[in-house]
């Protein structure tokens, strides 16, 4: 039977339940099932919602709720244990039910941290995730956060509900993810302090950082070129002199590669996308889109996606500000234009990128012998394999637009965020400072 058959059935068996007098716990059930099928059953969960309000008035109110609470809290457990980490699940909570949808996703997190002792147990990747998120474990359990949702917002009953449905319906219809970080439940006093994105030499990449950030922030091109022309440098000689010492190691290098996840947003996401794969292929390192929840997977070793990491973040800066310069003009407000000036931005950069390693590398090899081929061969060998490995069934994806004004645009822009043009200008004595 096609999925468009299941579908009607489905909301047809749900629907007999939509009825005025309808027991809440069975509105629940039908308004959870209907947010699962998103966009096309909005109208649907919408009446459900009018129908849970109108059931807040009845004796039966607070035990729905409190169910409502239990379900969020058992989708939670299961999808921490598949492979989910709490910025992801807020992340695709908010593309789901918006920023409500995820300030309830956030008390949720909150209740389950208290029960889980996150605090003290959590990986330290784990606990800086719910500190970026504000995420607080005094609050009680989920009810009771809800419960103070409710009465400290000004959303009316119905549009509460309607909120939660989509939280629930997001939280209860979630495919596994692959485990990075180890669940809750194998969480002890001795768990590895330690996350994935463990820098190797903090102050290096805090130099490197700060170059990047005066980069985003000055109002001069010439000025922000320089930064990020010192920025690129560092890095390139970084994740080199990271090679010759992991060249003495025994261990196999296939077994250092490492997998993250990086949270990719609307607008415009697939430029984002296209920008960060630019990024990570010209530093080593292979990209996997997720598209349902607008997740990308990278692939590398730790010291590169490091710094694909910081290089990306400042780009995405540097490119919204590029398009905000030229956004004077109808035509460049146009959605066509600024899809197409931030996909040939990503496009240029990555080329240039590519320039740069190419000639970074050539530069160390005269510094280094020859012997430095073989050793930067190995480690783009052993991320292929790994990739090969974890993800033998990819496809390819194109990027393109029809927009040749938002194209040119995007190119000029990208020659002025040139991470690479006027590296073979710095003076050795500028790094150094």
């Amino acid at each position: 039977m096609s999925r468009i058959n299941l579908d009607s059935i489905f909301k047809y068996s749900r629907a007999n339940n939509v009825r005025d007098g309808a027991d809440p716990n069975e509105l629940l059930d039908s308004g959870i099932g209907f947010a699962q099928l998103g966009s096309s059953a909005k109208d649907m969960t919408q009446l459900i919602a009018e129908r849970l309000s109108a059931a807040d008035e009845t004796d039966r109110a607070c035990s729905v709720h409190d169910r409502a609470a239990r379900i969020l809290d058992d989708a939670l457990d299961t999808a921490f244990e598949n492979g989910w980490q709490p910025a992801e699940l807020v992340h695709v909570t908010r593309q789901s039910a918006g920023s409500d949808g995820a300030v309830v996703m956030v008390e949720a997190i909150g209740s389950h941290m208290a029960r889980s002792s996150a605090d003290s147990l959590a990986p330290d990747f784990w606990r800086d995730q719910l500190s970026e998120l504000n995420v607080e474990s005094a609050g009680g359990t989920t009810a009771d956060r809800l419960r103070r949702l409710r009465s400290y917002n000004r959303r009316s009953s119905a549009q509460s509900w309607y909120t939660l449905l989509l939280v629930l319906g997001c939280a209860t219809w979630l495919l596994p993810l692959e485990t990075l970080l180890p669940p809750p439940t194998r969480w002890t006093s001795r768990t590895t302090p330690t996350g994935p994105r463990q820098m190797a030499d903090s102050k290096m990449l805090g130099r490197i950082r700060g170059l990047l950030a005066k980069a985003e922030s000055t109002q001069f091109p010439a000025e922000a070129e320089a930064f990020s022309a010192k920025a690129q440098d560092l890095m390139t000689r970084y994740a080199i002199d990271s090679a010759l010492l992991d060249e003495g190691n025994s261990r196999s290098l296939i077994d250092d590669v490492v997998t993250r996840r990086i949270m990719v947003s609307n607008p415009y996401s697939k430029a984002k996308l296209l920008l960060l794969h630019s990024v990570c292929k010209a530093n080593g390192a292979r990209t996997v889109w997720k598209k349902k929840y607008m997740l990308a997977t990278v692939i590398g070793l730790p010291v590169d996606l490091d710094l694909c990491e910081l290089l990306y973040t400042s780009l995405l800066v540097q490119s919204a500000r590029a398009l905000d310069e030229v956004g004077e003009s109808p035509t460049s407000r146009t959605r066509s234009f600024r899809h197409a000036f931030l996909i040939a931005y990503a496009h240029r950069v990555g080329e240039r990128l590519h320039d740069a390693r190419t000639r970074a590398t050539a530069a160390a090899t005269q510094q280094h012998g020859s012997a430095l081929v073989p050793i930067m061969a190995k480690r783009s060998d052993a991320v292929d394999r790994a990739y090969a490995a974890r993800y033998p069934s990819t496809k390819t994806i194109k990027f393109g637009s029809d927009n040749a004004q938002g194209w040119l645009a995007g190119r000029a822009a990208a020659e002025l965020a040139d991470l690479t043009g006027g590296r073979e200008r710095i003076d050795k004595s500028d790094l150094a400072s």
